[in-house]
């Protein structure tokens, strides 16, 4: 029995390209490009496969040296104990339905011209030159089960081989045959593997993995025009029409009899980015949120953005504009809001929008002395106007506004001009 060595050297550090050697078979996720990637990830939606429930029975069949070949049948084995399954094997592969998993007209382009496309071509064994319709004549799916394949690395100005095992749920091109001939998330050409007895397994491996529960993927006899796939976001089945630039896709019914030993039941994945592509963000974020709320300070003051007001960005814009509460110690609550709209849009009266056009307004201060007052004010594109400011004093009741008329001063008589009078009369001019 052969022994199998896994060695983890997942350290945290920066990506490693060294290219395994002959003995070594490098493990590798869907997320992770392996050493010196052909190209940036061309994948447009990845998902995660669940980990293998238990490893799969192996038929007892002749075993052959090397790699694997045409004459393969659907269950057989390696001398590493690893199974081998016909590339067309209903359920060996998963799709989304009516949607790629890989940009193949991004690949293309990046293949077209260069050395590195040069190189691709050659590891495919075509000429650059046939790139573009190589590329075409293939059919994007999910890998569903850990398959052995020969990867390739981008160095020196050439294709360097490696064994490695790539997860299920990897992204890859398949041609007509059912043989994966392109791995999506770095471009990188697939040929299938050499098979070694003392395999030494490199990098983390993920939960579940086991050497005896990977297979590879043999062609089938003759090239067709359809697979089988399972549908990894219902865990149904449909079938996709081979080598289509255009994806085209229809429901199926289950197959007939059992899947192909080495096959999983048919499942949903679950969906993630794609790979190499971090974090994404589709729209931009709203700055903006119901007029009052906000979070309160240690003074009693509240602030917020007002309802309406959005930014292309998480930070505010700097024509956002924003509405302050400040509550004084005495009691009396002072609000102010200000808002700024393009020209002609109108403020509500619950909240005041604001356009990424308008310029910023500053807050409405409060009374010198702390008395309480209402400011509204409204900005528009040209102009700015301020309401009259109201006083009003707590402590008498009374209210005086701006507007207010001037007071008469009070005159105390000291003579009448009638009689009779407590008084005395006032004095007569004298005639001139």
């Amino acid at each position: 029995m052969a022994t199998v060595l896994i060695v983890n050297n997942s350290g945290g550090g920066k990506q490693d390209d060294a290219v395994p050697t002959a003995n070594e078979v490098a493990l590798q996720s869907p997320q992770d490009p392996g050493p010196a990637p052909f190209t940036p990830s061309v994948e447009t939606e990845g998902v995660q496969a669940p980990a293998p429930a238990s490893t799969p029975a192996q038929p007892a069949t002749t075993r052959t040296g090397g790699a694997a070949t045409t004459g393969s049948t659907a269950a057989a084995t390696t001398p590493a104990g690893i199974q081998s399954v016909e590339g067309t094997s209903s359920g060996l592969y998963g799709g989304t339905m009516s949607k790629p998993n890989c940009d193949m007209e991004k690949l293309v382009s990046m293949t077209s011209t260069g050395d590195s496309g040069r190189a691709w071509a050659s590891a495919q064994g075509i000429d650059q030159s046939e790139n573009p319709a190589y590329l075409r004549s293939l059919t994007p799916a999910f890998l569903r089960v850990d398959t052995r394949v020969t990867n390739h690395a981008y160095k020196g100005g050439a294709a360097v081989g490696y064994q490695a095992v790539l997860q299920a749920g990897t992204s890859v091109l398949v041609d007509a045959q059912g043989v994966p001939r392109v791995r999506c998330g770095c471009g990188n050409p697939l040929k299938p593997p050499t098979l070694v007895s003392d395999a030494k397994y490199t990098g983390k491996a993920w939960a579940g993995f086991q050497p005896s529960a990977t297979v590879v993927v043999v062609p089938a006899p003759k090239p067709v025009a359809e697979i089988l796939l399972v549908n990894v976001v219902t865990g149904g089945w449909f079938v996709r029409v081979t080598g289509q630039i255009e994806i085209v896709d229809r429901p199926a019914q289950p197959p007939r009899g059992p899947l192909a030993p080495g096959v999983p039941p048919p499942a949903p994945m679950t969906p993630t980015g794609p790979s190499g592509s971090g974090s994404t963000s589709t729209s931009p974020s709203s700055s903006g949120s119901t007029s009052g709320s906000g979070s309160a300070t240690g003074s009693g003051a509240t602030s917020g953005t007002p309802s309406g007001s959005t930014s292309g960005s998480t930070g505010p814009s700097s024509g956002s504009a924003t509405a302050s509460t400040a509550t004084p110690s005495s009691g009396s609550a002072t609000a102010s809001t200000a808002g700024a709209t393009s020209s002609g849009a109108t403020p509500s009266s619950a909240s005041t929008g604001a356009t990424t056009s308008a310029p910023p307004t500053s807050a409405a201060p409060t009374t010198a002395g702390g008395t309480p007052s209402t400011v509204t004010s409204a900005a528009t594109a040209t102009t700015a106007t301020t309401t009259a400011s109201t006083a009003v004093r707590s402590a008498t009741g009374t209210t005086t506004t701006a507007a207010s008329a001037q007071q008469t001063a009070a005159v105390t008589p000291t003579c009448s001009t009638t009689q009779p009078s407590t008084l005395p009369p006032c004095p007569t001019p004298e005639a001139g």
